[in-house]
């Protein structure tokens, strides 16, 4: 039986002669000679390596789109039963020249029994490791055979629940999902969630290979990067491997950093690397960085993000050139998690009591902008696809967004995600993988967490976009708040709770990360709740830490129901999907109303479509028997979705003046099927409401204005920018709904520092019929290229007087302008005879985009840019182009 050894995903390589030579025989379905099959007692399909149960039966037909109808109730047996993995693949005699021959899995879903030639070499029992058996013994020349049994999850987690229980016992029914998810290291969201179906699958979702090797591999590498007498100073850390034979080899380890100008840096010495009983070491380099010759890489929207190529060499051969690289791209910033005396920014007022919670990047105090992120893909073989991430990740980049926060039910992501976030400058708020539920802490388990965190962090913490590691999603909460009746053994829960994420966790963070903070939960007070034994009296207290907010009795338009917070990392509302994303689950027409089976079955949020409808009917007119009745209450729960995060959003932005607080991630960016969620883009990537609302109420320089219950509007300016606005413009126009001219126009002198938010004025409406007017602001200045025309509703939109029936008419301009390589750029011109609320423009065309959208129109001519990834014509948009708006 082997041992599982920590190892990394990817490596590079020179060849010499065979003896000194790397060989890596890639066993995925992609290799022609390698062909991989799936069964169980009574089905064998063809098999995909990497892949997954679901997606491999879906492609053979046994079973539908797991994501129409009802299927992912309806094939659940598979998630109920045992199946096997398959292949067969030829080694030839030069495999036994070497002296280590490794069978590696980059990641196993989740619980498998593995075999060569019939022989056991080992179990897998966590879906976010990395295994390693020695397998040398047990090939044969010629063809063998791999096999891979893997157990129910749904079973295995029952069973381990009997030995080791931990509440909850099972997801809320309404999730229609599996219990027990806790007692596996296996995605929590695969059990079912508020948003998401059930689908525990199995498979081998990583790539697998076969490693044939002497000497030593450089498996992967870590930074840690100071900054040090105005100079960097960059440690080096290789991690490295030696098969289980050797435990003592000398070597030369150099390295090479590009820097500005073409020019290199390099250093190396004599190394002696002492593995320990897996084979693996660590070596280290240290090198200085003259300041001068990198640039400061900056989130998204406060300046660029230049990458720098390391590479890392190990020699551990005098007589042949047995030398393995290891490349890498690093990024110099500096970023601390600032949690000091909030008396020092407020003296002697209420929001001067506790600790601040920011991120300081490069020694500036930065309002982190952004989302939160679940897997792209229920599946999560799935996940991982490129154009995807790219797709989410741009629509990030493109919203000002500055951070994601990758939730603590989900996966791991693939090295390109973080590769790309750090190209596009967007922070990660990482959670540990251990979500809304409490969790054992036998050693079992405790044993295989370890290994994960500790690959987990020596796999990610080098990338400049990682900010923050946290322990767990809302695990501290649901603990003092007895959310799964554990007030009776709250000792025990308390004593487990400390086990796993202070006594287990903690360490290896801090052993392996120690310049980056380890947050033990989330939310959570941070210091204070350490303070407090890690189970904080109130871990809301919105003198401390970050929290998640989440209320859908009052009226969430209104900004002055939400609570104070230091720094809001969710908070959200939900909304439908689109008809033309749901038409891809069912073309059922009695599917498409609310109360039918197939809507019900799609929400799983409890009192979901009740909190919609009174979240809509505070502020829009909608009439039950309106024969297009379906269509208008998934288009406004849109409008109400977007204007409720607009208001809770720009609330969190316009307290950095009065509260300090610090940063807004709204839950949640994406979907993994078609059904109703916190969203803001479709399963598909079709952009709602909010997410182009984001665009605006995200910009970096805005004109925030907030209606008091006093009939007063405060009017805020935020600048997001290193550089001050002084004496700007705010011009404040008041409008009757019936016109296009406003009635009354006003100007205010603006001022905001580097990075801040500054209340500029206020104006009173004591003196106007306030259901018969609205307000728009915004904003002059030479140094802003952008700012989005803001606007005050001073009462409910059913409530409004004058507002008319529009003409529109829409024009697309001839000239087509090139926007990069691949895209393609429109001018959609929108003419109007009154103010248009809301209007959302469609097209049927599948490679494009508008760049805005859900406008409030108030002048007569609006333009538009549509985006298209394929050359079209201006007459074939137009013809393409639908639009709709909201109308009481």
């Amino acid at each position: 039986m082997a041992t599982t050894k920590l190892a990394f995903t990817v490596f590079l390589f020179t060849i010499a002669e065979v003896r000194c030579e790397f060989r890596r025989i890639n066993l995925l379905s992609t290799n022609k000679d390698v062909v991989w099959t799936l069964s169980n007692n009574k089905i064998q399909v063809p098999g995909t390596v990497p892949g997954g149960v679901y997606s491999d039966l879906q492609k053979a037909g046994v079973i539908g789109d797991i994501l129409s109808g009802f299927n992912d109730v309806q094939t659940r047996w598979v998630a109920h039963d045992t199946w096997t993995y398959t292949a067969n693949f030829t080694v030839n005699k030069n495999a036994f020249r070497f002296s280590v021959v490794n069978l590696v899995f980059e990641g196993v879903d989740t619980v498998g029994f593995v075999e060569i030639n019939g022989s056991p070499i080992g179990t897998t029992n966590n879906m976010f490791v990395r295994y390693v058996f020695d397998v040398k013994e047990r090939l044969k020349m010629g063809v063998n055979e791999l096999k891979i049994t893997f157990a129910s999850p749904v079973e295995v987690a029952r069973i381990r629940s009997k030995k080791h229980f931990a509440a909850p016992v099972c997801v809320p029914d309404l999730y229609n999902g599996e219990c027990h998810a806790n007692q596996l290291r296996k995605m929590q969201a695969s059990f079912g969630w508020d948003w998401g179906p059930a689908f525990p699958s199995v498979g081998i979702w990583k790539p697998v290979f076969l490693e044939l090797y002497d000497g030593a591999l450089i498996r992967s590498l870590s930074t840690r990067i100071e900054m040090k007498d105005l100079d960097w100073h960059l440690k080096v850390i290789a991690h490295v491997e030696t098969g289980t034979k050797k435990k003592r080899l000398k070597g030369f380890l150099s390295a090479s950093l590009e820097v500005d100008g073409g020019q290199s840096l390099m250093i190396g010495r004599d190394v002696e690397v002492v593995t320990r009983d897996d084979g693996t070491g660590e070596v280290e380099l240290d090198m200085n960085v003259p300041r001068n010759v990198v640039s400061l890489w900056w989130p998204n929207g406060f300046g660029d993000q230049p990458l720098y190529d390391l590479e890392v060499s190990l020699k551990t051969r005098r007589n042949c050139d047995d030398v393995f690289t290891k490349r890498a791209k690093i990024g110099f910033r500096t970023l601390e998690v600032v949690e000091e005396d909030a008396s020092k920014i407020f003296k002697n007022t209420t929001a001067g009591r506790g600790l601040t919670f920011y991120f300081k990047v490069n020694g500036y105090p930065i309002f982190m902008k952004g989302s939160n992120w679940i897997p792209a893909n229920i599946l999560p073989e799935l996940g991982y696809d490129e154009k995807t991430v790219d797709d989410l990740l741009l629509a990030a980049r493109d919203t000002h967004m500055s951070m994601l926060r990758v939730w603590g039910g989900g996966v791991y992501e693939s090295d390109y995600f973080y590769e790309r976030c750090d190209q596009l400058g967007i922070l990660i708020w990482q959670d540990f993988l251990f979500a809304c539920s409490m969790y054992p802490a036998d050693q079992e388990f405790l044993d295989t967490v370890k290994v994960e965190i500790e690959q987990t962090v020596t796999r990610l913490q080098r990338h400049p976009s990682i900010a923050i590691w946290a322990g767990n999603n809302e695990n501290e909460v649901a603990l003092r708040g007895n959310w799964y009746g554990t007030v009776a053994q709250f000792s025990k829960y308390r004593e487990e709770y400390i086990k796993l994420y202070v006594d287990t966790i903690g360490p290896i963070v801090r052993a392996l990360d120690p310049g980056r903070r380890y947050l033990v939960s989330s939310p959570s007070n941070g210091l204070e709740s350490v303070r407090e034994g890690y189970i904080a009296r109130n871990p809301y207290d919105p003198h401390y830490g970050d929290t998640h907010y989440y209320n859908y009795l009052a009226d969430n338009w209104n900004q002055n129901i939400y609570p104070n917070t230091r720094f809001a990392s969710e908070y959200g509302f939900q909304s439908l999907p689109s008809l033309k994303t749901m038409a891809t689950a069912t073309n059922n027409t009695a599917d498409y109303a609310v109360n039918s089976e197939y809507s019900k079955h799609r929400q799983h949020s409890p009192k979901g479509y009740e909190f919609i409808t009174d979240q809509m009917t505070r502020h829009l007119k909608l009439s039950k028997s309106a024969p297009d009745y379906f269509e208008k209450f998934v288009f406004y729960s849109q409008i109400s979705q977007a204007m409720a995060i607009k208001a809770e959003t720009e609330f969190y932005r316009q307290s950095q003046a009065d509260w300090y607080t610090m940063g807004a991630l709204y839950w949640q960016l994406n979907d993994v099927w078609q059904a109703p969620s916190w969203s803001s883009i479709e399963y598909g990537g079709k952009w709602k409401m909010l997410h182009y609302f984001a665009k605006s109420f995200f910009a970096p320089v805005l004109v925030s204005p907030r209606m008091l219950l006093t009939d007063i509007v405060d009017v805020y300016l935020i600048n997001d920018r290193l550089v001050p606005i002084v004496d700007g413009k705010i011009t404040v126009q008041y409008y009757n709904w019936s016109s296009l001219v406003p009635f009354k126009s006003q100007q205010f002198l603006a001022d905001a520092g580097v990075l801040s938010t500054e209340k500029q004025t206020s104006v009173g409406l004591w003196h106007f019929d306030k259901s018969e007017i609205f307000l728009r602001f915004s904003l002059e200045f030479e140094g802003v290229q952008y700012s989005p025309h803001n606007f005050v509703f001073p009462k409910p939109l059913k409530d409004i007087k004058g507002l008319k029936e529009p003409h529109i008419k829409i024009t697309v301009s001839n000239g087509l302008k090139q926007r990069s390589k691949v895209e393609y750029r429109h001018i959609v011109n929108i003419q109007v005879d009154t103010v248009v609320l809301f209007l959302w423009l469609e097209t049927d065309l599948p490679h494009g985009r508008f760049l805005d959208n859900g406008l409030v129109i108030s002048q007569s001519l609006t333009s538009v840019d549509y985006i298209t990834r394929k050359r079209i014509s201006a007459a074939e948009l137009k013809r393409s182009i639908s639009y709709k708006y909201y109308m009481n």
